[in-house]
């Protein structure tokens, strides 16, 4: 098992510190050409291509899809819940305290974990939290919809040539699976590299609220994540996946929405950075809560109240 851990978060703390170096030392990376090659190129590309080359059946990546819908409102739920009792802004903080870094961190981590098979289940998980994040959240920023800016993401797209061969069982030509495959396979790295040279450039501002609001969201993920696996039925390898990319840090895009719209930048930064931060010291515990969930040979529900009868 430590090997494992070992495995899983080397390869990951490695290559953030290598865009955190480069950030550092300079010349400052191009973050925001690569972080738009990586939104308009890589991601769809990896989406349609995880998602028709794999053999996982289809009810498992559905399962997957309305696990992080699921897992989204609960988080949302939650965030509200926390956000008015504390009294912090809503629209400031919402969509942080909510949505995960599936991408960034969650799919390095669940490729490292479960291979390729957990790579497929958690682009499925993956590509819903990103249309979230792009039709949603901006509406709770902004208090605003576009439904051109929508309609314009290659994301939308790419999902919907997923469906399209889904639903006909008709097999891509390989220059289409070849070039998708070899355009996604540079989404991984690249988002972690620039998740390293994010996290040098932010600040932490007010850090006793980032310090609270990281717990918050790494609490909000771990129950969110071990409801919707509990609500679901999820065993094996998806229940392990939906667990760890629901429990996943603050997503860095936030970030960016509250800057666009003014909703304290600042303070959201500081959040980022240190629920990044935290997540990484609890990995460990949650790649072995993530392993064991995986593990086990019985739905998540019927197995914690026979846990806590024995206890």
């Amino acid at each position: 098992m430590i090997g494992e851990l070992v495995g899983v978060i080397a390869p990951l703390l490695l290559m953030t510190a290598i865009g955190y170096w480069i950030e550092k030392a300079g010349p400052n990376l191009e973050t925001k050409s690569m972080s738009m090659l990586v939104m308009m190129v890589g991601t769809p590309a990896l989406v349609f291509s995880s998602l028709t080359s794999t053999e996982l059946p289809e009810q498992v990546l559905l399962l997957m899809s309305f696990g992080a819908i699921c897992a989204s409102i609960i988080a949302g739920i939650l965030s509200t819940a926390f956000l008015l009792v504390s009294r912090f802004d809503l629209r400031s903080f919402l969509p942080s305290l909510t949505m995960p870094n599936s991408g960034n961190i969650g799919l390095p981590i669940v490729l490292l974990a479960f291979g390729e098979e957990g790579l497929a289940i958690g682009v499925a998980f993956f590509f819903v939290i990103a249309i979230l994040q792009y039709t949603v959240m901006p509406i709770v920023t902004a208090g605003s919809f576009s439904l051109t800016r929508t309609l314009k993401e290659p994301l939308v797209w790419s999902v919907t040539a997923v469906l399209i061969v889904k639903a006909t069982g008709i097999t891509p030509p390989e220059v289409v699976s070849e070039t998708t495959r070899l355009l996604g396979g540079m989404m991984i790295p690249v988002m972690v590299i620039l998740l390293g040279a994010a996290i040098a450039r932010l600040h932490v501002s007010d850090i006793k609220t980032a310090l609270v609001l990281a717990v918050a969201r790494l609490v909000i993920g771990m129950i969110a994540g071990t409801t919707t696996v509990i609500l679901l039925d999820a065993t094996g390898i998806a229940a392990g996946s939906l667990f760890l990319m629901a429990a996943m840090p603050s997503a860095i895009v936030t970030y960016v929405f509250a800057e666009r719209f003014d909703r304290d930048p600042e303070r959201v930064a500081g959040m980022i950075v240190a629920s990044t931060l935290m997540t990484f010291a609890a990995l460990p515990g949650l790649l072995l809560l993530g392993l064991s969930i995986a593990d086990l040979n019985a739905p998540l529900g019927t197995v914690l109240p026979a846990l806590f009868s024995s206890l």
